[in-house]
């Protein structure tokens, strides 16, 4: 499938893997309409985007809050008239040791990572269904995964949890599109050197040498999104040898 102007929204592109998925698809012809909370960011990549010759807008929006997404969804239809593909992919980090100092982590990271998606899904949904294509692209991880080490969690429960929930949302929403040209893809990569730790305010850097090449990892999610129209790619998961 060709990205040359097709509409994708990113969630979660100011900076780490969905700014690089966003200077990749935009390098391949995409009109890209950049979703997160901080704006500085998100003007950051935006610019970077058009200086490269690139097409690219920015929406302001928190993923936790089911209002802003709405209001995100229409912004975009307004801008571009329609919407092919969506990566999910906002989300937050938390742990044991986190939460013990500041236990509102759980719920928040519930809200982000399994809500956002869940409701940007489903504010996106309708527009799909009535045109009957569309791509969902769920960026999830291998914390919600069975056939991978890292879906133990055990020094991680909230955030397993809320990618465990989102496996489960991936799997259902595909189920319930069989028979459309609507595809779902969940992504579910092993740790890689994104800024999730830093933002979550953890002391150590989340770029350990164990861990993928961010850009590496947004690889993957364009050769998903570039397969022929015809054929779906389920299920990916990526980690490094």
């Amino acid at each position: 499938m060709e990205l040359k102007n097709k509409v994708v929204i990113i969630t979660g592109s100011g900076t780490g893997l969905g700014k690089s998925v966003a200077l990749k698809i935009a390098a391949l012809g995409a009109k890209v309409a950049l979703v997160a909370r901080t704006e500085a960011e998100l003007k950051q990549v935006k610019d970077e985007i058009v200086k490269s010759g690139g097409e690219a807008e920015y929406f302001v929006c928190d993923v936790s809050n089911e209002d802003l997404i709405q209001t995100t969804v229409q912004s975009v239809l307004n801008r571009y008239k329609s919407i092919d593909i969506l990566v999910n992919n906002a989300g937050i980090w938390t742990d044991e040791e986190l939460e013990k100092k500041d236990p509102t982590l759980r719920r928040k990271a519930l809200e982000v990572n399994t809500l956002g998606t869940i409701q940007f899904t489903y504010a996106l949904l309708p527009h799909f269904q009535e045109k009957n294509n569309g791509y969902i692209f769920n960026v999830i991880s291998t914390a919600g995964a069975s056939d991978s080490p890292s879906g133990n969690n055990s020094m991680w429960k909230t955030y397993g949890a809320s990618k465990w929930a989102l496996t489960g949302f991936t799997k259902a929403l595909r189920e319930s599109l069989v028979g459309t040209k609507i595809k779902t893809t969940a992504f579910h990569p092993g740790g890689f050197d994104s800024m999730l730790y830093e933002k979550a305010k953890r002391k150590d850097a989340h770029n350990q040498p164990w861990m993928m090449k961010t850009d590496d990892v947004a690889d993957v999610i364009i050769f998903a999104l570039t397969r022929p129209g015809g054929m779906l790619m389920e299920k990916i998961i990526v980690s490094k040898i």
